[in-house]
């Protein structure tokens, strides 16, 4: 269920490079918030933005009434959000969106692919996992990034007992390279797997293209601008394989039937 609400600022942690992680009171949300959706958030009253951002959902605490977001200080909305205190409100609007489902088959390989600020949601799903009593060993994220620097969530992904291979172009922490390396030896040393990804879009591509050749399911979270994050503005849409059609594709709003998609039916 979708909900409106104003909720106080609890907390609000410089992570350092730049990386910001809030905690806000908003019961209702973190009630009903599943990994992979996301809230519209917008602050500041009369003088602040005036447009929502969407920021995907970095852990919940239904007890407290809690929810965190982590996100990276680099626009306008952002720097300023960064200014915020405790104490200060923000304005929320979610859950929104569809959410990932792990592969309820059995031995199967999680494999948790996160590029950037990315990283949120795929925490959020992993740390569900490991609380819904799945095996911490049969679950392994590829955070990667362009430095170290800029790698999210590494620490919270450790601090859950699950595998963790860091990639970073430029080799300053983990493996020289790119998630694609990463996740292709991976596929190749595994029996099943199973593929959850939420990056930038070109990361998403070749990770989805990786692993429809491979014949490997794959969970996309598509990082789109998304305007309203409600449907109904159309400035996320995008295009999904449907060979019933004379285009062969149906247009779909990435808030709204999404943001998570199967990777073999996105067009890129």
């Amino acid at each position: 269920m979708r909900h409106s609400l104003t909720g106080s600022i609890l907390s609000h942690r410089d992570l350092g490079d730049a990386q910001f992680e809030m905690t806000v009171l908003a019961p209702a949300i973190a009630h009903d918030a599943r990994p992979g959706q996301f809230v519209q958030a917008l602050y500041g009253g009369p003088v602040g933005p005036t447009m929502r951002r969407p920021f995907s959902v970095f852990h919940t605490d239904p007890d407290a009434g809690t929810l965190g977001i982590v996100y990276v200080a680099r626009g306008a909305f952002t720097i300023g959000m960064s200014a915020l205190r405790v104490g200060a409100q923000l304005s929320l609007v979610g859950p929104l969106g569809n959410s990932f489902e792990p592969d309820p088959s059995p031995n199967v390989l999680h494999l948790l692919v996160a590029g950037g600020v990315g990283a949120p949601p795929l925490y959020f799903l992993a740390r569900e996992m490991v609380a819904a009593g799945h095996d911490p060993a049969a679950i392994c994220v590829i955070n990667g990034a362009r430095s170290r620097d800029l790698l999210v969530a590494s620490r919270e992904f450790e601090r859950l007992g699950i595998g963790l291979r860091e990639t970073t172009d430029d080799g300053s922490s983990g493996r020289q390279g790119t998630v694609t390396d990463e996740l292709r030896d991976q596929i190749a040393a595994a029996g099943p797997c199973s593929v959850y990804a939420c990056g930038p879009t070109p990361m998403l591509k070749a990770v989805g293209s990786l692993c429809v050749e491979a014949g490997v399911p794959c969970r996309v979270s598509l990082e789109t601008v998304m305007p309203c994050g409600l449907g109904v503005c159309m400035g996320c849409v995008i295009k999904l394989r449907n060979e019933a059609e004379p285009e062969g594709y149906t247009l779909v709003r990435s808030c709204h039937e999404g943001p998570i998609f199967d990777a073999s039916e996105v067009i890129w």
